[in-house]
């Protein structure tokens, strides 16, 4: 397109012998008027030139009235205050016209040094031509808009397929502050994310070389960082050159050592039921965001937000599906699941794996001769204890209301057998009915692997068999005798 402008301008030089011809756009963005095509004599018009829409001399008044302005017999004292792009040393100048293009979009530019002004057969041919250039100009905004929306539409495209695919919602993250970043050519990106009823908020997705120490760390809501505060207001926030020598100009954290002069766009999103999310992008240069741009990034924000809330829903439903509602351990189905891929996993990486299964009798008695009340308390302190005792490594699923299942990945058998032990005191030390001497014990099945097979199946039964011959070892029940015996149960 641009060789089409300078042909125009060519044509139009050559046709009135001008001294120069200047074709000039207003920049929207940078708020001025930039230089697209020329063809001039002078050494003082130079192809890269830009300046503000105001204070521009002769330029800004015809832009700010809208008519064209012809002047004849010029003194160049006079002239050279007026034309900003020929700056001192130009003089000679007998006459110019300049007339607005397409409204408010450009501006065309035409002196002489040969006669004094230009005729009306002349002042045609600049109007005929500044029609021209605005056809031109409009044609090149619609090849713009076209690129532009086709260049959104493929982001939206490939964020929703990305996020499709994605199996963590880190993974998504990354994609949306990666593919935001390369689309505004921000130099860094993060996606921020605070919980409901947490006081700290974690970055989730980075773009950008982001310092190591700032990735792990809890940002305070008091960090008074420029994102926190932007999300905590819930307001978004723009500042299109940040002061380098303002202090207070730090975006989580102070000494986070990240760029402090360039532009900052800070989204807000969540909701209280998912907590506070933000789009941060930070340019090391001002970031040039057109109204598209701006949209084609809000817009991808809140397709991630849906697939964000898809996400917890899915978490908080997989969540009430595979744990139980009174203890928080898996499901008797959520823990078969878990040992199955445990036991195929360390079947293709030759490790070991153990699996307990703890049960306290005599249950069913006690649930006839103990209120459910005090049935509850006890129930309650069992699980606790359990909570507070399991180390880190060991699954737990409650199997039955007396019956649970421990799974130790690392194969680790006396992890388990010690907290059956510890489980085995607590079952001891719960306090019986005022008028029934009634104490619970604890019985114990385990297998491990490969000892005692490398299929779920084999590991299970082996443990279960265990677990009956335990129970029928120990058949005299209750320490007094009072209670029967049970066989297992559930």
């Amino acid at each position: 397109m641009m060789p089409t402008f300078q042909l125009v301008v060519n044509w139009l030089s050559n046709v009135l012998d001008a001294y120069t011809v200047a074709f000039f756009v207003l920049d929207p963005l940078k708020n001025g008027f930039r230089l697209v095509t020329s063809q001039s004599l002078s050494k003082h018009l130079h192809k890269s030139l830009s300046f503000p829409k105001d204070g521009s001399g002769l330029l800004s008044q015809v832009h700010k009235v809208g008519h064209t302005v012809h002047l004849g017999k010029v003194e160049v004292e006079k002239l050279a205050g007026s034309l900003p792009f020929y700056r001192e040393g130009e003089g000679g100048i007998k006459g110019l016209l300049v007339t607005p293009v397409a409204g408010e979009a450009g501006l065309l530019y035409v002196d002489t040094k040969r006669h004094w002004g230009f005729n009306d057969k002349q002042q045609k041919w600049i109007h005929e031509t500044a029609l021209i250039l605005e056809q031109l100009l409009d044609q090149q905004h619609r090849l713009q808009e076209r690129d532009s929306f086709s260049r959104i539409l493929t982001l939206w495209h490939d964020l929703i397929d990305a996020m499709t695919k994605a199996r963590t919602r880190t993974e998504a993250a990354q994609t949306l502050v990666q593919s935001c970043a390369a689309y505004t050519r921000a130099d860094f990106a993060f996606l921020v994310e605070r919980g409901c009823g947490e006081k700290f908020y974690h970055l989730v997705g980075t773009a950008g070389r982001v310092p190591q120490r700032l990735l792990h760390t809890a940002i305070p809501l008091d960090s008074r960082g420029l994102v926190i505060e932007s999300l905590e207001a819930s307001k978004p926030l723009f500042i299109p050159a940040l002061n380098p020598d303002v202090s207070d100009h730090y975006l989580f954290v102070a000494g986070e050592h990240l760029p402090h002069q360039g532009s900052l766009w800070v989204l807000n999103g969540g909701s209280a039921q998912l907590g506070a999310l933000g789009l941060a992008l930070l340019g090391k240069k001002r970031l040039s965001l057109t109204q598209d741009d701006r949209v084609a990034v809000e817009k991808s924000f809140r397709i991630f937000e849906a697939f964000y809330e898809r996400w917890h829903y899915q978490h908080t439903y997989a969540e009430w599906t595979c744990k139980d509602g009174a203890s928080g351990f898996l499901t008797p189905w959520a823990f078969a699941t878990y040992v199955k891929e445990a036991v195929h996993a360390a079947l293709q990486n030759s490790e070991p794996l153990s699996v307990v299964i703890l049960q306290y009798e005599p249950w069913q008695y006690a649930q006839a001769v103990i209120p459910p009340s005090e049935l509850d308390v006890w129930e309650k302190t069992l699980m606790v204890s359990l909570k507070r005792h399991v180390p880190p490594g060991i699954v737990v699923g409650r199997l039955a209301q007396n019956r649970c299942g421990l799974l130790a990945l690392g194969g680790e058998l006396r992890d388990l057998l010690a907290l059956a032990e510890t489980f085995r005191r607590v079952c001891g030390g719960l306090p019986g009915p005022k008028k029934k001497k009634l104490v619970l014990k604890t019985f114990v099945g385990q297998a491990q692997m490969p000892q005692d097979g490398v299929t779920y199946d084999e590991l299970w039964m082996a443990a279960c068999r265990r677990l009956f011959d335990s129970l029928h070892g120990g058949s005299k029940a209750s320490a007094d005798g009072s209670a029967p015996s049970e066989k297992i149960s559930n």
